[in-house]
């Protein structure tokens, strides 16, 4: 617990800095690493009103952003212990599990999304759209084309995690 305590609090600085800089929003961090985890951010209902949730969600964004997958999905885990019904804190930390071959613990959280909110179906389809995985109506019905692309992406080839002790070098 010391260790995820300290590492988080690198990961503040470093998600602050990175956050405050715009480096979120912007695909600087090259196409590879915006395609492989580009996250899903919905801003909506009360558990998007945590702000220590958001802060966590942003952390964990920025950890993947920057490849360093498993101190994302501990970002992400804090946050969810905040806000269990936030369906793209689900939606995100289903992307960082898929990029460390956790094909099962990503499948459940991309289920977990949907069934928390409806519209992340749509949001599913137009995100693996872009990444050549799905190839339906983007039409919101979470259907065999849908399933069958969210089972393909789950079991594609990862890009290379950043082993989480170089983090707090």
């Amino acid at each position: 617990m010391a260790d995820t305590r300290a590492s988080l609090t690198v990961g503040r600085r470093l998600a602050t800095a990175l956050l405050g800089a715009g480096f979120a929003m912007a695909a600087g961090a090259g196409p590879a690493l915006a395609q492989s985890h580009a996250p899903i951010p919905v801003w909506q209902g009360a558990e998007a009103n945590n702000a220590a949730a958001i802060e966590l969600h942003n952390q964990g964004y920025a950890y993947a952003r920057l490849g360093y997958y498993r101190p994302a999905i501990d970002a992400y885990n804090q946050a969810l212990a905040l806000a269990p019904g936030w369906a793209s804190l689900y939606a995100n930390r289903a992307m960082a599990y898929r990029q460390l071959g956790e094909s099962a613990k990503a499948l459940s959280d991309v289920q977990r999304s949907i069934e928390l909110d409806r519209d992340m179906v749509r949001k599913w389809q137009e995100w693996l759209a872009r990444l050549g995985f799905y190839h339906g109506a983007i039409d919101g019905l979470h259907g065999p084309l849908t399933e069958q692309a969210i089972a393909a992406w789950a079991g594609a080839p990862q890009v290379p995690a950043r082993p989480a002790t170089a983090v707090a070098q």
